[in-house]
């Protein structure tokens, strides 16, 4: 029994599952895995499960021209064909399936071989019953895009039937295998649609339970067998499509679709949350880091779309003959991207590059309607001054002229304020910091616009992409989304969201160890806020932009007025913590906490523990355990129902002391809340709670750094975070119990210095601070950057501009020898101390801003006088040569 998948080396741990689970069921077969990029120092075959085979040994008429026609999706599936062939021609090798390698086999696939053999080929269409029509994705209007069947699968047995539909399947492929839905081509499983019409004896599988995917899972029943398999409308799954499913989202199933909640189906979870746990297993962190091989060419240029439909444009009229993968290749190839199209220099316009960025960029075609005549040199200004937020190639642009590029439109210049965009309707974590961050600005008359980002990638994207200057009108950006979701959000944002903008992370992370895989956040953002220093410890050290502390207001809100039986609380001293399951079972550590209060209190000695927790039904095995660990200690309270915030609030409010033994925290929300009404806190003396919370204001628990190890996704396994000391915890549990008093006072503290230090005019006061100093910043780069300072000294204006600047100079500090004459005014003097000593700060600031500016504008004026006389000298000389209108 054999079957093959098709990865680029960053798939590696997907390949290594699906080869794993088939290995399991089918000890006998073999899974040969085809690398479409240059496996060697990635993939070592002999530590694998699977045959490894690479691009050169399939019998591709030309893989290097392939490799640069199509980008990594195509190519990936172009190349199929191939393969199958390639398998098929092996001695004793009758048939073969095709699986992606984002699918996890759960039992034997005899059933696939037998089909295969009885009508040589096997399909399985996306679905099998009408999709409701209620606006949800995915639609049959997606799937008329995409392709009636799902070619993740196919199987075929060696015979005529499969001869020919691989010759011509592969004649398809190997020119036109593109992903241009609005041409009717999605890659290779277009051309499939025509072939049942072509062979009418091939098989189209319909048991439900193979390939179950996002696309029909609606249609089908997926539960639990009872012995930690699962069934599939009765029957045993055989194979489960992972298509677009994110491990670091497990909730999600995939990216592609919002019809169905993960959270709705506990078996559905269930092989989610494993599936997702095996790809970390096997490498998924450090292998999705690793760049694709065929991305550029020898000379360093970037494959870009439109690089690719230049070089394939030119391979077919026989323009390129060489591979762009040998320096001679690249650097003709790079030649004829520079060409306007039909040959010869672009002269500033149009080159062939230009034009097939517009030909392939919707968004590029909504900015200029035409690129004729005079529009081509004003998009090419355009591209200039946008490329760094378009990701154009400025080295494959066209030159300036003697006559110049047309000046770029004039940018936007937002209102100066703060557009804040965070999970603002959420009830996440993040979604709470971000709601009051915009009521301590609001609290300080800042201006701000907020944007409501959903939390699931395909909600974000329809939320963001019809974003406009007036939904976003200010100079600011407070983005309130962690840095594993930002990529998605500055995708469905778009370039407009930050152009003209200074943009702000607000990120929280709890580990001292931040994921590799995350770090192309910080490209997205001009500098990061966090709430403690235990996250800026992390990040800094991995950052070029500042990572700046700002601590968030503490504003719980007025508890509801109830009862602690309608709250669910016993009467008696009662000990309190509040957790979402989402949030990673293990670092928040309840069972470690019950295992505490079992050492602290013999069972009915009084005390009581109330858990509350949100979110256990995406979590059975950890929500069982739970329950398990408190079944024989009536005194141990599981309150699971989702409450609004107000009986949240109370049920804080209303504790005798709150208690977290958490193994990290980014900040410590609840412990910082229940701080706010003044209770007494025990709390693991570890990260980000340490920014608030004192041996003088709580009781802190000792703790030891303990590996992370598994089942804490997405923490690294080999990370550290800490472990609490469950005796000490226990002895202080007792001694809140025994001292009221003591544990009054430290609540009383601990009230105080939260109020103070986390209130919203803090919170405020610093954010305009910072944001004060971030206009300054950018005024200086802006003053400072070549093209600024040209447009500036061009013109009258601006000479009498740069004038003012060079020879103003702000109020220098008042010296320390400066005496006052009269005994009033060393009082009025002392008044104004602290004023004064923040004043200074100030223009200590401003004075060392405008002198670096000033050297740098002094300096493009000397240029800009030497260059107009220079001009002036040889405008006669020109004006005498008879060629030089010519020139």
């Amino acid at each position: 029994m054999n079957i093959c998948t098709i990865i680029a080396r960053n798939y590696l741990a997907h390949a290594r599952v699906l080869a794993e689970s088939f290995k399991e069921i089918h000890p006998e077969g073999t899974c040969s895995v085809l690398v479409i990029d240059d496996p060697t120092g990635f993939i070592d075959p002999a530590e694998e499960a699977f045959e490894l085979l690479t691009i050169d040994q399939i019998g591709l008429p030309d893989s290097e021209r392939m490799a640069a026609s199509y980008d990594v999706m195509e190519l990936s599936t172009a190349v199929k064909p191939w393969l199958l062939r390639h398998l098929l021609d092996r001695p004793g090798v009758d048939s073969v399936a095709y699986l992606d390698p984002d699918i996890q086999i759960f039992a034997p696939l005899d059933e696939i071989f037998e089909r295969a053999e009885r009508h040589n080929v096997v399909l399985t269409p996306h679905f099998t019953v009408p999709l409701p029509r209620d606006n949800r994705k995915p639609a049959e209007e997606d799937i008329l895009v995409s392709g009636s069947y799902n070619l993740g699968f196919i199987a075929l047995h060696a015979g005529e039937t499969a001869d020919s539909l691989l010759d011509w399947w592969s004649e398809r492929l190997e020119n036109h295998c593109l992903n241009e839905p609005k041409e009717g081509r999605f890659v290779d499983q277009r051309w499939i649609d025509l072939a049942p019409g072509l062979w009418p004896g091939i098989d189209v599988l319909r048991e439900t339970a193979f390939n179950i995917a996002y696309w029909n899972i609606a249609a089908r029943n997926l539960e639990d067998d009872g012995s930690g398999g699962y069934l599939v409308d009765g029957k045993p799954l055989r194979f489960f499509h992972f298509s677009g499913f994110d491990p670091r989202h497990p909730t999600v199933l995939s990216k592609h679709q919002n019809r169905i909640e993960v959270s709705a189906n506990p078996a559905l979870a269930r092989i989610c949350r494993e599936y997702a746990a095996k790809l970390f297993d096997h490498g998924f962190e450090a292998a999705s880091g690793w760049p694709y091989g065929w991305a550029q060419m020898a000379n360093g240029v970037k494959f870009d779309g439109a690089v690719r439909r230049v070089f394939r444009s030119g391979a077919e009229l026989g323009a390129i003959n060489e591979s762009v993968f040998s320096e001679h290749g690249a650097e003709r190839l790079l030649e004829y991207l520079e060409e306007a199209e039909g040959g010869g220099r672009a002269n500033g316009g149009i080159n062939r590059y230009v034009g097939a960025l517009w030909e392939s960029r919707p968004d590029f075609q909504r900015a200029f309607s035409s690129i004729e005549r005079e529009g081509g040199p004003a998009f090419v200004g355009w591209l200039y001054a946008t490329a760094e937020d378009t990701g154009v190639s400025v080295e494959l642009l066209p030159g300036e002229t003697g006559n110049g590029a047309a000046p770029a439109p004039k940018p936007y210049r937002p209102k100066p304020g703060v557009n804040v965009l965070g999970y603002l309707s959420s009830e996440r974590g993040v979604g709470e910091v971000a709601r009051r961050v915009v009521g301590a600005l609001e609290g300080g008359d800042v201006p701000i616009a907020t944007i409501d980002c959903p939390t699931e990638p395909e909600e974000i994207y329809r939320a963001l992409t019809d974003l406009d200057d007036e939904d976003q009108p200010y100079d600011f950006n407070l983005i309130c989304v962690n840095a594993d979701m930002l990529p998605i959000v500055a995708t469905a944002a778009g370039r407009r969201f930050f152009e003209s903008r200074h943009s702000i992370g607000i990120w929280f992370w709890e580990i001292s160890h931040f994921p590799e895989l995350w770090h192309g956040a910080f490209d997205h953002v001009d500098e990061v806020w966090v709430a403690s220093e235990h996250i800026a410890e992390a990040l800094r050290p991995l950052s070029s932009n500042p990572v700046h502390t700002i601590r968030m207001p503490i504003t719980p809100g007025t508890p509801d007025e109830a009862s602690r039986v309608e709250l669910g609380m016993p009467e008696g001293f009662c000990f309190l913590f509040v957790f979402d399951y989402r949030s990673v079972f293990r670092r928040k550590n309840p069972l470690g906490l019950v295992e505490a209060f079992g050492k602290a209190f013999e069972p009915g000695s009084g005390p009581s523990l109330v858990i509350k927790s949100i979110c256990g039904d995406e979590f059975p095995a950890e929500r069982e355990a739970l329950a398990a660990a408190v079944h024989d200690r009536p005194e141990i309270h599981l309150v699971e129902e989702t409450i609004p915030t107000g009986m949240k609030n109370a049920m804080i409010a209303g504790c005798d002391c709150y208690v977290s033994l958490h193994r990290s925290e980014g900040l410590g929300l609840t412990m910082a809340e229940a701080m706010y009404f003044g209770k007494p806190v025990i709390a693991t003396a570890y990260s980000g709670n340490l920014d608030f919370m004192t041996e003088e204001n709580s009781f802190l628990v000792p703790h030891t750094m303990v590996e992370i190890g598994p089942d804490a996704n997405p923490y690294p396994a080999d990370s550290e975070w800490a472990e609490p000391d469950l005796d000490r915890t226990a002895a202080l549990m007792r001694q809140v119990v025994e001292d009221p008093e003591e544990a009054g006072l430290r609540g009383q503290r601990a009230a105080a210095d939260i109020r103070l230090t986390h209130s919203p005019e803090a919170t405020c006061e610093a954010i305009k601070e910072r944001i004060e100093k971030g206009r300054r910043e950018r005024l200086i780069a802006r003053l400072r950057a070549p093209s600024a300072l040209r447009a500036t000294v061009g013109a009258p204006a601006g000479r009498g501009l740069l004038e003012h600047l060079l020879n103003f100079s702000p109020p220098r500090p008042i010296g320390r020898k400066a005496k006052a004459k009269t005994s009033a005014k060393r009082l009025y003097m002392r008044l104004l101390r602290p004023y004064a000593a923040h004043q200074q700060r100030i223009n200590v600031s401003i004075a060392e801003s405008l002198d670096e500016v000033r050297e740098g504008l002094s300096e493009v004026l000397r240029m800009e006088v030497e260059a107009e006389e220079k001009q002036a000298e040889a405008e006669p000389e020109a004006a005498s040569r008879p060629d030089s209108g010519d020139r």
